[in-house]
Protein backbone atom coordinates (compact mmCIF):
# COMPACT_ATOMS: atom_id res chain seq x y z
CA UNK A 1 0.00 0.00 0.00
CA UNK A 2 1.66 3.16 -1.13
CA UNK A 3 0.90 7.04 -0.49
CA UNK A 4 -0.81 8.70 -3.11
CA UNK A 5 1.27 10.76 -5.80
CA UNK A 6 0.55 14.95 -5.62
CA UNK A 7 1.54 15.60 -8.76
CA UNK A 8 -1.12 16.37 -11.80
CA UNK A 9 -4.11 18.44 -12.04
CA UNK A 10 -5.70 17.37 -8.60
CA UNK A 11 -2.45 18.29 -6.83
CA UNK A 12 -4.41 19.43 -3.90
CA UNK A 13 -6.68 16.73 -3.46
CA UNK A 14 -3.50 14.35 -3.12
CA UNK A 15 -2.01 16.56 -0.81
CA UNK A 16 -5.08 16.07 1.50
CA UNK A 17 -4.94 12.39 1.08
CA UNK A 18 -1.10 12.34 1.47
CA UNK A 19 -2.31 13.97 5.01
CA UNK A 20 -5.04 11.34 5.62
CA UNK A 21 -2.49 8.81 4.84
CA UNK A 22 0.10 10.21 7.14
CA UNK A 23 -2.62 9.94 10.02
CA UNK A 24 -3.64 6.25 8.63
CA UNK A 25 -0.02 5.50 9.46
CA UNK A 26 -0.17 6.36 12.78
CA UNK A 27 -3.10 4.29 14.23
CA UNK A 28 -2.04 1.14 15.98
CA UNK A 29 -4.08 -0.93 13.27
CA UNK A 30 -1.92 -0.18 10.57
CA UNK A 31 1.45 -2.00 12.68
CA UNK A 32 -1.03 -4.88 12.52
CA UNK A 33 -2.48 -4.80 9.25
CA UNK A 34 -0.57 -8.07 7.98
CA UNK A 35 -1.11 -9.94 10.88
CA UNK A 36 -4.95 -9.35 10.67
CA UNK A 37 -5.46 -9.87 6.58
CA UNK A 38 -3.25 -13.00 7.52
CA UNK A 39 -5.82 -13.92 9.97
CA UNK A 40 -8.84 -13.11 7.70
CA UNK A 41 -7.61 -14.81 4.88
CA UNK A 42 -7.31 -18.34 7.36
CA UNK A 43 -10.21 -18.18 9.23
CA UNK A 44 -13.79 -18.07 8.58
CA UNK A 45 -14.53 -15.53 11.19
CA UNK A 46 -12.65 -13.48 13.23
CA UNK A 47 -13.11 -11.67 16.37
CA UNK A 48 -11.19 -8.74 16.66
CA UNK A 49 -10.19 -6.81 19.75
CA UNK A 50 -8.98 -3.06 19.69
CA UNK A 51 -9.68 0.02 21.75
CA UNK A 52 -11.96 2.73 20.92
CA UNK A 53 -9.39 5.00 18.81
CA UNK A 54 -6.99 2.29 17.14
CA UNK A 55 -9.22 2.67 13.97
CA UNK A 56 -10.64 -0.83 13.53
CA UNK A 57 -13.87 0.74 12.05
CA UNK A 58 -11.86 2.47 9.22
CA UNK A 59 -9.07 0.60 8.79
CA UNK A 60 -9.71 -3.01 8.60
CA UNK A 61 -12.68 -2.71 5.62
CA UNK A 62 -9.57 -0.90 3.74
CA UNK A 63 -7.31 -3.42 4.51
CA UNK A 64 -9.31 -6.33 3.18
CA UNK A 65 -9.98 -4.58 -0.07
CA UNK A 66 -6.52 -3.63 -0.61
CA UNK A 67 -5.65 -7.06 0.04
CA UNK A 68 -8.29 -8.33 -2.79
CA UNK A 69 -9.33 -10.24 -0.20
CA UNK A 70 -13.04 -9.80 -1.08
CA UNK A 71 -14.85 -10.81 -4.77
CA UNK A 72 -17.53 -8.88 -3.85
CA UNK A 73 -18.86 -5.94 -1.75
CA UNK A 74 -17.42 -5.45 1.94
CA UNK A 75 -20.03 -4.73 4.35
CA UNK A 76 -19.20 -2.93 8.02
CA UNK A 77 -22.04 -2.77 10.11
CA UNK A 78 -22.91 0.20 12.61
CA UNK A 79 -24.94 0.33 15.72
CA UNK A 80 -25.85 4.03 14.51
CA UNK A 81 -26.94 6.02 11.60
CA UNK A 82 -25.19 8.93 12.12
CA UNK A 83 -21.99 6.63 12.56
CA UNK A 84 -22.59 4.50 9.26
CA UNK A 85 -22.66 7.96 7.32
CA UNK A 86 -19.80 9.62 8.97
CA UNK A 87 -17.25 6.90 8.98
CA UNK A 88 -18.30 5.94 5.03
CA UNK A 89 -17.11 9.57 4.36
CA UNK A 90 -13.78 9.35 5.87
CA UNK A 91 -13.07 6.16 4.31
CA UNK A 92 -14.18 7.28 0.90
CA UNK A 93 -11.38 10.22 1.64
CA UNK A 94 -8.91 8.15 2.75
CA UNK A 95 -9.74 6.03 0.11
CA UNK A 96 -9.66 9.26 -2.76
CA UNK A 97 -13.06 8.07 -3.90
CA UNK A 98 -16.32 9.88 -4.22
CA UNK A 99 -18.73 8.96 -1.75
CA UNK A 100 -21.67 6.90 -3.02
CA UNK A 101 -19.16 4.96 -5.49
CA UNK A 102 -16.48 2.62 -4.49
CA UNK A 103 -17.17 3.37 -0.66
CA UNK A 104 -20.75 3.91 0.20
CA UNK A 105 -23.49 4.17 3.27
CA UNK A 106 -26.96 2.92 3.57
CA UNK A 107 -29.09 3.77 6.13
CA UNK A 108 -33.06 4.09 6.28
CA UNK A 109 -34.42 5.87 4.00
CA UNK A 110 -31.18 6.85 2.60
CA UNK A 111 -28.87 4.99 -0.12
CA UNK A 112 -25.86 6.32 -0.55
CA UNK A 113 -24.36 3.33 -3.02
CA UNK A 114 -23.85 1.27 -6.01
CA UNK A 115 -23.38 -1.65 -7.60
CA UNK A 116 -19.69 -0.12 -7.95
CA UNK A 117 -19.52 -0.23 -4.24
CA UNK A 118 -16.68 -2.03 -2.79
CA UNK A 119 -16.91 -1.01 0.93
CA UNK A 120 -20.58 -0.45 2.26
CA UNK A 121 -21.02 0.93 5.46
CA UNK A 122 -24.74 0.10 6.39
CA UNK A 123 -26.95 -0.06 10.39
CA UNK A 124 -27.65 -3.50 11.63
CA UNK A 125 -31.13 -3.22 10.96
CA UNK A 126 -30.06 -2.27 6.76
CA UNK A 127 -28.27 -5.92 6.66
CA UNK A 128 -31.11 -7.37 8.22
CA UNK A 129 -33.37 -6.22 5.70
CA UNK A 130 -31.22 -7.42 2.90
CA UNK A 131 -30.78 -11.00 4.75
CA UNK A 132 -34.66 -11.60 5.02
CA UNK A 133 -34.71 -10.82 1.10
CA UNK A 134 -31.44 -13.21 0.31
CA UNK A 135 -30.13 -15.16 3.15
CA UNK A 136 -27.30 -16.26 1.94
CA UNK A 137 -26.00 -12.56 1.58
CA UNK A 138 -24.53 -13.36 -2.13
CA UNK A 139 -23.82 -9.42 -2.40
CA UNK A 140 -20.86 -9.62 0.23
CA UNK A 141 -17.82 -11.75 1.11
CA UNK A 142 -16.81 -9.99 3.68
CA UNK A 143 -19.00 -8.57 6.91
CA UNK A 144 -17.95 -6.66 9.20
CA UNK A 145 -19.64 -6.42 12.67
CA UNK A 146 -18.65 -3.06 14.61
CA UNK A 147 -19.17 -2.01 18.05
CA UNK A 148 -20.22 -6.02 18.72
CA UNK A 149 -19.75 -5.49 22.43
CA UNK A 150 -23.05 -3.09 22.96
CA UNK A 151 -24.84 -6.26 22.14
CA UNK A 152 -28.30 -4.40 20.83
CA UNK A 153 -31.27 -6.76 20.19
CA UNK A 154 -30.31 -6.24 15.91
CA UNK A 155 -26.89 -6.76 16.33
CA UNK A 156 -27.77 -10.20 18.51
CA UNK A 157 -30.27 -10.86 15.71
CA UNK A 158 -27.57 -10.47 12.69
CA UNK A 159 -24.82 -12.36 13.76
CA UNK A 160 -27.84 -15.34 13.83
CA UNK A 161 -28.54 -14.53 10.15
CA UNK A 162 -24.52 -14.42 9.85
CA UNK A 163 -23.74 -17.57 11.21
CA UNK A 164 -26.84 -19.02 8.94
CA UNK A 165 -25.24 -17.70 5.72
CA UNK A 166 -22.17 -18.52 6.63
CA UNK A 167 -22.98 -21.99 7.04
CA UNK A 168 -25.07 -22.20 3.61
CA UNK A 169 -22.16 -21.12 1.62
CA UNK A 170 -19.36 -23.11 3.56
CA UNK A 171 -17.73 -24.99 1.06
CA UNK A 172 -18.65 -22.82 -2.14
CA UNK A 173 -16.54 -20.77 -4.27
CA UNK A 174 -17.74 -17.92 -2.53
CA UNK A 175 -17.70 -18.46 1.35
CA UNK A 176 -18.56 -15.46 3.77
CA UNK A 177 -15.97 -14.36 6.00
CA UNK A 178 -17.11 -12.32 9.25
CA UNK A 179 -15.17 -10.48 11.21
CA UNK A 180 -16.53 -8.98 15.00
CA UNK A 181 -15.48 -6.31 16.17
CA UNK A 182 -15.31 -5.42 19.83
CA UNK A 183 -14.42 -2.46 22.24
CA UNK A 184 -13.55 -4.75 24.69
CA UNK A 185 -11.98 -7.95 26.65
CA UNK A 186 -14.80 -10.05 26.69
CA UNK A 187 -15.15 -11.60 23.48
CA UNK A 188 -15.30 -14.73 24.95
CA UNK A 189 -19.27 -15.11 23.50
CA UNK A 190 -18.49 -14.63 20.68
CA UNK A 191 -15.40 -16.85 19.88
CA UNK A 192 -17.89 -19.76 21.59
CA UNK A 193 -20.69 -18.71 19.42
CA UNK A 194 -19.10 -18.68 16.22
CA UNK A 195 -17.52 -22.27 16.60
CA UNK A 196 -13.93 -21.21 18.08
CA UNK A 197 -13.51 -18.03 16.35
CA UNK A 198 -10.14 -16.73 15.48
CA UNK A 199 -9.68 -13.89 18.41
CA UNK A 200 -7.16 -10.72 17.36
CA UNK A 201 -5.87 -8.50 19.35
CA UNK A 202 -4.85 -4.53 18.16
CA UNK A 203 -3.30 -3.27 21.45
CA UNK A 204 -3.42 0.89 22.16
CA UNK A 205 -5.57 3.73 21.04
CA UNK A 206 -5.01 6.92 18.87
CA UNK A 207 -5.67 9.08 21.88
CA UNK A 208 -5.52 8.87 25.65
CA UNK A 209 -9.24 8.83 26.93
CA UNK A 210 -9.89 9.70 30.73
CA UNK A 211 -12.74 8.54 32.34
CA UNK A 212 -14.71 11.13 35.07
CA UNK A 213 -17.48 10.42 36.99
CA UNK A 214 -19.69 13.64 38.71
CA UNK A 215 -19.18 13.85 42.86
CA UNK A 216 -23.17 13.30 43.36
CA UNK A 217 -25.55 11.78 41.49
CA UNK A 218 -27.67 14.46 38.91
CA UNK A 219 -31.38 15.29 38.80
CA UNK A 220 -31.06 15.37 35.38
CA UNK A 221 -28.47 13.45 33.21
CA UNK A 222 -29.10 15.29 29.68
CA UNK A 223 -29.22 18.52 31.23
CA UNK A 224 -25.34 17.78 32.76
CA UNK A 225 -24.14 16.06 29.73
CA UNK A 226 -25.17 19.77 28.32
CA UNK A 227 -23.60 21.74 30.87
CA UNK A 228 -20.57 19.45 30.59
CA UNK A 229 -19.75 20.28 27.01
CA UNK A 230 -20.45 23.70 27.20
CA UNK A 231 -17.29 23.70 30.21
CA UNK A 232 -15.18 22.02 27.90
CA UNK A 233 -15.94 24.24 25.11
CA UNK A 234 -15.10 27.15 27.59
Amino acid sequence: MEAPSTSGRDGARKRKQLELFAGRKALPMWTARKKLIQAISENDTVVLVGQTGSGKTTQAPQFVLHAQLSAGCIACTQPRRVAAITVAQRVADEAGFQLGAEVGYAIRFDDQSSAATRIRFLTDGMLIREAILDASLARYSVVFIDEAHERTVNTDVLMGLLKGAQAARKGSTRPLKLVVMSATLDHGNFVRYFNGAYAAYVEGRQHEVQVMYTAEAQDSYVQAAINTVLQVRG
